[in-house]
């Protein structure tokens, strides 16, 4: 199904100290991997290993973009120069971020795990974000149908995609749902994926090391999931 929402993918620019702070700050939102915006995705963006894209309403952007004018804060603009190692001709536009995600071509960790998946064309969903505020409104979802769209383009053109996430049995946990989540999900992260198609494939236990606010340690399940764009 695809949304009804409307959002355009901009390049992270990790050579710009606006950008990188904006990142910085959506994953302090997001409280998860805030301590490598400066240094291992800096280098990864700029390399082309990494691919982070800015997630912006195209319905909202002006009013978007006024809104931060209005608090004293400095919008960003298009400026990134490459993507995924190509070079790529900036348009300049003004934009707001609303959250933001990743195509990553490598996946060093999941390596270990013993995956039967290609060695080419493949490519990694990560860091995938979308403000808080904004979270249940079908911003999620067009992000992931703009993702995938052009995912399989030029210049990645990648063949399948891959994700992982907390297998749905865990996710409905009570107590660990509303120890990390705040409350157990209308539905899981892995039934969202696979209602896009998004096939499990293997399921590993304690892959992260994942904590509550409480700084409490949980044992839980990650699934990996696959889906062929092309």
């Amino acid at each position: 199904m695809t949304s009804k929402s409307k959002v355009s993918l901009f390049p992270w620019d990790a050579k710009s100290k606006t950008h990188r702070r904006w990142l910085y700050e959506q994953r302090v939102q997001c409280n998860w991997d805030s301590d490598k915006v400066e240094g291992e995705w800096r280098e990864k963006q700029i390399q082309g290993e990494k691919c982070m894209y800015w997630i912006v309403r195209q319905s909202n952007r002006s009013q978007d973009i006024k809104s931060c004018n209005g608090e004293s804060e400095e919008v960003l603009h298009d400026t990134a120069d490459s993507v995924h190692g190509v070079a790529r001709e900036p348009s300049q536009v003004a934009f707001v971020p609303i959250g933001h995600i990743s195509l990553d071509s490598k996946n060093k960790d999941a390596e270990m795990v013993g995956l039967e998946i290609p060695s080419e064309g493949v490519f990694w969903i990560k860091s995938f974000f979308i403000l808080q505020s904004l979270q249940g409104q079908g911003i999620g979802r067009a992000a992931m149908d703009a993702v995938e769209l052009m995912a399989a383009r030029e210049p990645l053109w990648a063949q399948s995609l891959m994700l992982d996430t907390v297998t749905g049995e865990h996710q409905m946990r009570e107590d660990f749902a509303t120890s990390t989540y705040g409350a157990i999900p209308k539905i899981t992260n892995q039934d969202w994926y696979g209602r896009r198609g998004y096939i499990p494939i293997k399921t590993v236990p304690n892959y992260y090391d994942v904590y509550d606010e409480n700084g409490n340690r949980w044992d839980i399940e990650i699934v990996f999931m696959r889906k062929q764009i092309s």
